[in-house]
């Protein structure tokens, strides 16, 4: 390409950005940013003069300037990176720009193009003033795969977590919908009520982008780069603020930003400009932190030792994306990617494709997901995705399918009252399991009565257990009291026989203290308790396991009606290191009794079911005995109640 200047020329106040897109609606290359781009404001394009699928290439291709103003964006190379898939740059020489009211025509002027350059402007000047236009669009429900899905993938996600894989991963599900009519007209109607930070279309031709994107990834002006990732979500302000994992996660995607701008950039030169900032954005609230460095290297070497963005992957960075192939269910395209554009005049920048529509066969796409610990609790995790969902959703008029859509649910006022309890094993002096019951029990305190548990507990539990010999420590947690008292262990309960009860209600996620219920259902022996969508959930002591016949253990996935068991998650984790297969899935109650299963707690470890209903199961105890083993101590003796 040959050099051309930066030319810049008022065209006086006119609609509105959204207004003026509906006007240009249905041209070729059609792209907007709407928002905090370039200072504050909207750029409008048509009409690119080549296209590029290789970003890399393209921004390496940038043409020389003459004359180049800081002020001026006058076009460059705009378009997305796909996070999977295809990427799409197209250049421009020409541009409208929306600043304060006000339009501006900005091109890269070259003497080759004058006639045309100056034919664009005059036609753009008459569009300004035209009557407003109202394409149409139509957006059916959005469907997705059904919270089970995410929820196993969260759950395998804390197992690679655990086993020192990772420290964190954003896991991602798509919700999708029939669309017909303008997807201009849609990113014009949604970004005119969301207002979004960086906003984004891109009509690629067989593809439409429509991004309402929060998230700054990356911006460049001279030799200075900026970065500001987004971890951390919430409704309100003060539940983020007390959140010691979002905090974390944040803090953990600093540094990997550190790292990945610390390629690239002088020596000394990264700093963490702004940390834990609390923002509001459209129906949550986010943590949002800004790192800075100065780099010499071109916008492709900055691209590539950056991409993808740390915000929407994990740590370590490369593990963390092969990960992410493993665990969702299909490759996420644009989403997660970046979209934006390169001017040869003013810099760089491009936003964190997030909260992003894709339209592409008449079928709508938007990606939602969210950061995974050690911490996370699926259902939350679930419940994040679409509070996310919620404002973009609402902007379309669109809903969620009854499959898809998870209502919250609320505990009793005589569980919040009872508070929450944790039963701890403890053989000669030493409390089994301890950092995971109190992980358990702190994750519960902190989302019921806002406030973790006391910093000495972990110090009052071991105190509580004897030198010698095997006790149960009960802990009870009611908002700030905390008793901690230890108990004589009863004797085990032996090969139980189960009755089933179905269609159990309520909020069961936490271990309640409360087990005026339980001791209920246990009138006539262990209960099996069946959702009413026929849903083996777990007994009243511990959660269910079956064990196939090649060996394989399947569990449910962690929902609201069923307690994320110490026990559980310890043979999970056991099962990983000894190379036996797992399955997180649903079951029910003839599946069950057609194979040999067992229930697990913190106190008996693993107790066989011997019959449901009175249909006896096959038996594999010598098997599950050396799974009870390899779990830690034998127990010779164990309670009868509140042994989970």
């Amino acid at each position: 390409m040959k050099p051309s200047r930066v030319h810049a020329e008022a065209l006086g106040p006119g609609p509105t950005p959204d207004e003026v897109l509906r006007r240009l609606a249905g041209r070729p290359g059609l792209t907007c940013l709407w928002g905090s781009w370039a200072g504050g404001g909207a750029l409008l394009l048509s009409r690119p003069l080549r296209v590029h699928t290789d970003p890399y290439a393209a921004l390496a291709e940038q043409p020389a300037v003459e004359g180049a103003d800081p002020a001026v964006v006058g076009g460059g190379w705009f378009g997305y990176v796909g996070y999977s898939g295809s990427s799409h740059l197209a250049f421009y020489d020409h541009l409208l720009r929306f600043v304060d009211g006000e339009w501006t025509f900005e091109a890269l002027w070259s003497s080759s193009r004058d006639a045309e350059l100056r034919a664009v402007r005059d036609e753009l000047r008459a569009l300004l003033r035209k009557p407003a236009q109202r394409p149409q669009w139509t957006v059916g429900q959005f469907d997705g795969s059904p919270a089970a899905d995410h929820l196993d993938a969260v759950e395998q996600a804390i197992e690679l977590i655990r086993a020192g894989e990772l420290y964190q991963v954003n896991v991602c599900t798509r919700l999708r919908a029939p669309f017909a009519g303008s997807a201009a007209a849609l990113f014009a109607d949604a970004a005119a009520r969301l207002r979004p930070v960086y906003g984004a279309f891109v009509d690629a031709g067989t593809r439409a982008v429509a991004s309402l994107s929060p998230e700054l990834f990356l911006r460049r002006r001279g030799d200075l780069v900026t970065t500001s990732p987004i971890k951390g979500t919430a409704l309100t302000a003060a539940t983020l603020r007390r959140s010691a994992k979002d905090a974390a996660e944040n803090v953990m995607i600093v540094d990997l930003m550190r790292n990945d701008l610390g390629r690239v950039a002088r020596t000394g030169t990264v700093h963490v400009a702004e940390l834990l900032s609390v923002e509001p954005h459209p129906g949550v609230w986010h943590l949002v932190s800004t790192v800075t460095g100065r780099v010499d290297a071109g916008d492709a070497e900055l691209l590539e030792a950056t991409f993808p963005p740390g915000s929407v992957t994990g740590a370590p960075k490369l593990r963390a994306i092969e990960a992410i192939a493993a665990l969702e269910a299909g490759p996420r395209s644009v989403y997660t990617g970046a979209i934006g554009f390169a001017s040869p005049s003013w810099g760089l920048e491009f936003n964190v494709a997030i909260r992003t529509f894709e339209i592409a066969d008449d079928v709508i796409e938007l990606g939602v997901g969210g950061g995974i610990t050690a911490d996370s609790v699926p259902m939350l995790e679930w419940r994040e995705c679409l509070h996310k969902a919620a404002p973009l959703l609402g902007a379309l008029d669109a809903r969620l399918s009854d499959r898809v859509a998870t209502p919250d649910v609320a505990p009793t006022e005589d569980q919040l009252r009872g508070g929450l309890l944790e039963t701890i094993l403890a053989v000669d002096g030493g409390p089994l399991r301890l950092a995971d019951h109190l992980a358990r029990l702190d994750r519960s305190s902190r989302e019921l009565y806002g406030r973790g548990v006391p910093t000495d507990l972990a110090q009052r539990v071991a105190q509580a257990a004897p030198p010698r010999g095997r006790v149960v420590i009960r802990v009870t947690v009611r908002g700030d009291h905390v008793d901690v008292a230890a108990a004589p262990v009863r004797l085990p309960p032996g090969p139980s026989d189960v009755h089933v009860v179905r269609g159990r209600q309520g909020l069961w996620r936490h271990k309640w203290a409360d087990r005026r219920g339980l001791a209920a259902a246990e009138h006539d022996g262990v209960p099996l308790f069946v959702a009413d969508d026929g849903t083996v959930l777990e007994t009243s002591r511990g959660n269910v396991f079956l064990l196939l016949d090649d060996g394989t253990l399947v569990t449910p996935p962690l929902r609201d009606d069923l307690l994320a068991g110490i026990t559980r998650r310890a043979l999970l984790d056991l099962a990983r290191d000894l190379g036996r297969p797992t399955r997180l899935a649903t079951f029910t109650v003839d599946e069950l009794t057609s194979t040999t299963a067992f229930w697990t707690s913190s106190l008996s470890l693993v107790v066989p079911i011997a019959s449901v209903d009175g249909v006896a199961l096959p038996r594999r105890d010598a098997e599950l005995a050396r799974l009870a083993a390899a779990l830690g101590p034998g127990v010779s003796v164990a309670p009868r109640q509140n042994v989970r």
